[in-house]
């Protein structure tokens, strides 16, 4: 039997934007320094985008992209999608693979992420003090 899931905040990443995953994953590994029980669920186009490491920036943000990346860098913040996850990893945060998604797309699980059943989603979600989309 699976232990059960449960983190006060919990970040979905849907989308596979790298603005997207600056936010949401910049902001989990944030928490967690400040002793946030955080997790990060990936489902939808951002658990395809890191499954097959294609991101895109959202068409707006885009003109700006390498301000962004020049920017973040002086931050001390990877805006590569890949290195942003192995940062959260490396800060202790649980990621999570939706695994519906995986079934409906056929997907490996990319590493670093354990798979969440959706029902164990949703218990997760309606347990949490928090759910944020970033």
């Amino acid at each position: 039997m699976m232990h059960e899931i449960t983190h006060d905040m919990i970040i979905i990443c849907k989308e596979g934007t790298v603005n997207s995953y600056m936010s949401g994953l910049v902001v989990a590994i944030n928490a967690k320094k400040n002793g946030e029980d955080v997790a990060v669920v990936f489902m939808q186009e951002g658990l395809i985008a890191l499954a097959k490491r294609r991101f895109r920036w959202l068409p707006i943000i885009e003109e700006d992209a390498d301000k962004i990346k020049e920017n973040a860098d002086k931050m001390g913040v990877p805006a590569d999608p890949i290195k942003l996850v192995k940062r959260a990893k490396d800060a202790g945060v649980p990621l999570y693979a939706c695994y519906a998604w995986v079934k409906l797309t056929k997907i490996q699980i990319p590493e670093g992420l354990e798979k969440i059943e959706l029902k164990d989603l949703v218990r997760a979600m309606s347990r949490a003090k928090q759910v944020i989309t970033l």
